[in-house]
């Protein structure tokens, strides 16, 4: 029926007739998008986020693909119009398979890129260097293969310190938290620094507060909590903030400085939260090194842009990195997992998962 009313068009109608289903999915998809970031896409909103990957990546390749045959369908029951019908047709197909590309790539290969990043920080208060690594977000669904090579990458860098700042799990509700627990505690377990593990909690295991302490250990976690030692090259202390405060900068802040005035100015100080949020207020506290995750770098980072969206109140270029900002130094974690809320695929797109390496060196005079 569609070929003979095509055939009772002119040329020039049948023409403008063949572009009809691409324009139209295109304005479709430019209207759902609208649509979806209007929703609290960029909020960030999960179940709006979830919502919009299915559409752009599951929906809509499958949409071209049928335009690509419908086309070439055309393209063989309208001979005058063969030229045109095989640019649709191959433009449709090139659609299809390149969001296809596009879905496996940002699902399957760079949640597991794991890249490791190296920083190499100056201090004055120490005689010795001290390798620090830093990771966060683990935030699995499932211990599987992946996360087991997170941990054997870290055994391989042979740290001093291990610091870890929240999200362990983030696990379906067909799954059982204890089960999950002890697989993920057994590879904490595997590493073995010789100045210890610290961690915060994170907000996706609320089960993990009812934990004895002494089950969780190697980990210690610090929740508005501060622990330190000593080695041969000075004096360490570490606060960890508790998730409520990690968000929270003016309340993280009465921890903060009570911390502070009962450490001597001489001790290297690094300061732990889940959230970044707390370092907007630490321009001027004397803190040597603040560590947070949560933000993921955004997961999907736009070239030239930026991410999207980071969930956190603090300047977009800090969701990443390291950065001094003011007389601290702030590393964010762009994490090692990836967000699972209610079933969302590990989705990353120009942010790679990472471990960081901070190696703190002796200032030369």
């Amino acid at each position: 029926m569609f070929v003979f009313l095509l055939n009772k068009l002119d040329i020039k109608n049948k023409n403008a007739f063949l572009f009809i289903p691409i324009l139209g999915s295109l304005i479709y998809f430019l209207i759902q998008n609208i649509i979806f970031i209007k929703s609290g896409l960029l909020d960030p909103n999960f179940d709006v986020i979830f919502e919009c990957y299915k559409f752009n990546l599951n929906y809509l390749p499958r949409v071209f693909l049928v335009l690509s045959l419908i086309y070439f369908v055309l393209l063989i029951a309208l001979r005058p119009f063969r030229k045109l019908g095989l640019i649709f047709a191959l433009f449709s197909i090139l659609v299809s398979i390149s969001l296809f590309a596009l879905d496996f790539y940002i699902t399957k290969i760079e949640p597991e890129k794991l890249l490791i990043r190296n920083i190499t920080l100056t201090s004055d208060k120490i005689t010795k260097s001290i390798k620090v690594v830093h990771f966060s977000d683990v935030q699995s669904a499932k211990i599987d293969d992946y996360e087991k090579r997170i941990f054997k990458t870290i055994q391989k860098i042979d740290a001093d310190l291990i610091l870890y700042t929240g999200d362990f799990l983030q696990l379906p509700k067909e799954l059982n938290f204890k089960d999950q627990w002890e697989q993920m505690h057994r590879l904490f377990d595997s590493l073995n620094p010789r100045f210890g593990i610290y961690a915060v909690y994170g907000d996706t295991e609320l089960a993990l507060y009812s934990v004895p302490k002494d089950e969780i250990l190697p980990i210690q976690i610090l929740s508005s909590k501060a622990d330190s030692f000593t080695f041969e090259g000075g004096n360490i202390s570490i606060y960890g903030l508790s998730l409520y405060n990690s968000k929270n900068p003016l309340w993280a802040m009465r921890g903060i400085e009570t911390w502070l005035k009962e450490n001597d100015d001489s001790h290297f100080k690094i300061l732990l939260g889940h959230s970044p949020d707390y370092a907007l207020a630490l321009k001027d506290s004397r803190i040597d090194l603040c560590l947070a995750g949560h933000t993921h770098g955004g997961q999907v980072r736009v070239p030239f842009i930026g991410p999207l969206t980071i969930d956190s109140q603090i300047p977009k270029k800090w969701s990443r990195g390291f950065h001094k900002i003011g007389i601290p130094y702030l590393n964010v974690s762009a994490g090692a997992g990836s967000n699972h809320y209610n079933g969302l695929p590990a989705m990353r797109f120009n942010c790679p998962t990472e471990i960081t390496v901070i190696n703190i060196v002796p200032q030369k005079d």
